[in-house]
């Protein structure tokens, strides 16, 4: 029987489905500081070097990661302070504000506190993007974590992938989705549930569009929807984390 549109399976759906059937192609991530300091660097590209004028150098080979990504984020926040970040918007004292505290977590992080202050400060980064490249006027927590972090878990992941998920989506896709309140996710198919309803948003406004940026966008989308499914069937929060990043980069080409 020849597919009409209405019974034609999205690739997107259809890659996610097949992650959570275990049968997606990719190799399972890995959560580790090393990655998450990487992670910290790709969503520095997305913004500073556009927004504060700051070239994110590349690694040091030999360095630690946490190391590195401390002094990076120091030499980030002396060029503000020396240059300012003038954006010409009610949100930039919050957004200095969210930029400073990544700065302290890379500084615990790298004092050996344990990976979750690098989260923190990857969660610090996506609030800062938002008030200061995006102009978002809402207010994000500053440290939801608290103060004892001793541990990088499924629910710090929920909450930052959750809040980087309000910093764009609403904007983008308008009421069609529904982000929920914190507490109402508790487990990884929460989230699965929440990333389905975001990549169908995506699908309806850019399913048609040929442009590098769409095109680009709803891939990350889609890994991110996948790699959703994959946590949501019990497969670990290193799934969590992927997912996290492909949000970074989707926001990136469709915010």
């Amino acid at each position: 029987m020849t597919k009409t549109p209405e019974t034609t399976i999205s690739t997107f759906t259809a890659d996610a489905v097949a992650a959570g059937l275990s049968t997606y192609p990719h190799p399972k991530p890995v959560l580790h500081t090393g990655e998450l300091a990487a992670a910290i660097r790709v969503q520095l590209r997305t913004w500073v070097p556009a927004e504060l004028g700051f070239t994110v150098p590349a690694p040091e080979l030999t360095a630690d990661p946490a190391d590195s990504i401390a002094r990076v984020l120091g030499e980030i926040t002396e060029h503000v302070q020396l240059y300012g970040a003038d954006t010409g918007v009610n949100a930039e004292p919050w957004g200095l504000a969210h930029l400073f505290h990544a700065h302290a977590d890379g500084l615990y992080a790298a004092q050996g506190r344990g990976d979750a202050y690098l989260l923190g400060a990857l969660y610090s980064l996506i609030a800062a993007r938002a008030h200061l490249r995006d102009h978002y006027e809402g207010r994000i927590e500053l440290d939801p974590f608290g103060g004892h972090r001793p541990t990088v878990d499924d629910s710090a992941l929920i909450e930052t992938a959750r809040v980087q998920l309000t910093t764009w989506v609403p904007e983008t896709f308008g009421t069609i989705v529904q982000l929920p309140e914190r507490w109402e996710l508790h487990h990884a198919a929460d989230m699965s549930d929440v990333l389905a309803d975001v990549i169908g948003a995506g699908e309806a406004k850019y399913g048609d569009m040929d442009d590098d940026d769409s095109i680009r966008g709803m891939a990350h989308l889609a890994n991110a929807r996948a790699h959703g499914l994959k946590a949501g069937y019990g497969h670990g929060d290193a799934h969590l984390f992927a997912a996290l990043n492909s949000l970074v980069l989707a926001a990136a080409s469709l915010a």
